[in-house]
């Protein structure tokens, strides 16, 4: 896939980790209130999937408190299994680069191990994101009541063309996309737990 490029767990972990936006108002090359109206129209539309479900105050307190615990778990071990093959490897691809500044060409050994790695670590990342879906989904079925949780399954039937499968993997596939697909998903669970605890003046309406 690559010669000598950045290794793709780094990219991919630049991509996960870096300093950027969970909505469009740290976007500089938007006016102010155009990036605000971008973020409530998002905002909108993930509403659109969650306020039938009818989750009130305290259970979006509980969200929020899942959602953080499980994005520090998941963003700690994408930390870990990335950092794990750079202590091989990391001393010499810094001396290969050096060496190169003056010329030359990568070695062949080196291009494969790196290879490997890369590899490695989609397998990897693949497997630590199954089980985060599968603790996430688990916690709010835990969180929601069965009446919610049948609400759910009937949206992602109604909603996600997958064809035919069981009430958990139709389950499962509402919070990856509704929940963990959403970049703006804490700070708008936030908002809903503020908005929705007893005496804000709102309730959830279905």
């Amino acid at each position: 896939m690559i010669a000598f490029v950045r290794p793709i767990w780094l990219v991919l972990l630049a991509l996960a980790f870096m300093p950027r936006p969970a909505s469009a108002q740290a976007d500089p090359s938007l006016p102010p209130g155009t990036s605000a109206v971008f973020d409530a129209i998002d905002d909108l539309d993930k509403l659109r999937l969650l306020n039938p479900i009818g989750i009130n105050g305290a259970q979006a307190r509980k969200i929020v408190e899942l959602l953080e615990t499980r994005q520090k778990a998941y963003n700690q071990r994408l930390i870990e299994l990335a950092v794990e093959p750079l202590k091989a490897i990391g001393e010499e691809i810094k001396a290969t680069r050096d060496r190169l500044l003056t010329g030359g060409s990568i070695p062949t050994e080196l291009d494969e191990r790196i290879k490997k790695s890369q590899k490695d670590f989609v397998a990897k990342r693949k497997v630590e994101q199954d089980k985060n879906l599968k603790l996430v989904a688990d916690g709010f079925r835990a969180i929601l009541t069965p009446e919610q949780n049948k609400k759910i399954i009937d949206s992602a039937r109604q909603d996600f063309e997958m064809g035919r499968g069981t009430d958990e993997q139709f389950y499962n596939l509402w919070v990856r996309e509704t929940i963990i697909a959403y970049p703006r998903i804490l700070p708008l669970f936030r908002d809903i737990a503020k908005a929705r605890m007893p005496g804000s003046g709102s309730e959830p309406q279905s």
